[in-house]
């Protein structure tokens, strides 16, 4: 009897030992790496509508909707120096959102939407990946968010709002997500702005320099795992267009100045 209680206050003080180290390390994550522990809330509707709601300078509350196959907001701005507040749901099936470059890892389950926050300490791209397996499109899902100084952002803010543009090459390349890693407007992204594109000299990660002309262009857009812009993942989903689209394109891109 004597043993069996021994043995009992060793199993708790080894259970409790554990769920303080489990504790000390969750508390750790947060302080080095800014971000909160995941979080179900069964208490709150889940949204139909992706935007980033503004709280103050420097907090930020961003819902995400995952659908097939895309994230909605795809191009989210905030400063260094923020905190924001990610919720995220979803209509269809279930997603993964990973941001990478932080411990940011939410499923996406229909019914629920799950939070976390995370708070961004400096300039940077993040590219955010759908990590769950969710039918044909999944390769397709990605959207960024990025992070800029307070001066960026507060230019970019008080500036007008360009217009959508109207073309329907732009049209056909924003189905195709094209617009998801690019701009048209020299900002930075998850990839290169097209902007200028055409005839410009470009390093890629291999050392070699390239002129991107008709032949690189082309290749860009049906193989863009051959030649990777040095600064820039390879990413680049290939995608399905047919040889008039491909053209179309090339022939866009060329009044990109």
């Amino acid at each position: 009897m004597i043993g069996a209680t021994h043995l009992e206050r060793r199993i708790i003080i080894i259970s409790v030992a554990f769920a303080m180290t489990l504790f000390g390390l969750a508390a750790l994550a947060i302080n080095l790496f800014h971000v909160g522990l995941p979080t179900c809330l069964t208490d709150i509707k889940p949204f139909q509508k992706g935007e980033i709601i503004t709280h103050s300078p420097t907090h930020y509350e961003l819902h995400y909707v995952a659908r097939m196959w895309k994230f909605e907001p795809e191009d989210v701005m905030v400063p260094a120096g923020s905190t924001v507040d990610i919720y995220l749901s979803t209509p269809d099936v279930t997603h993964g959102l990973i941001l990478l470059g932080t411990d940011l890892n939410l499923m996406a389950v229909p019914g629920v939407v799950n939070y976390a926050r995370v708070k961004f300490d400096h300039p940077r791209v993040y590219q955010l990946l759908c990590h769950e397996f969710c039918g044909t499109g999944h390769e397709r899902m990605a959207a960024n968010l990025r992070v800029v100084d307070m001066a960026t952002f507060n230019a970019k803010h008080s500036a007008p709002v360009p217009s959508q543009p109207n073309d329907p090459v732009y049209r056909l390349m924003e189905a195709k997500d094209c617009m998801t890693c690019h701009s048209i407007d020299g900002s930075e992204s998850i990839g290169p702005t097209l902007k200028g594109i055409s005839g410009r000299t470009t390093k890629l990660t291999n050392g070699s320099v390239v002129t991107a002309d008709d032949v690189y262009l082309r290749e860009s857009i049906v193989k863009p795992e051959a030649k990777i812009v040095d600064g820039f993942d390879d990413v680049m989903p290939k995608p399905e267009l047919t040889e008039e689209e491909v053209n179309a394109i090339i022939e866009y891109l060329k009044t990109l100045k």
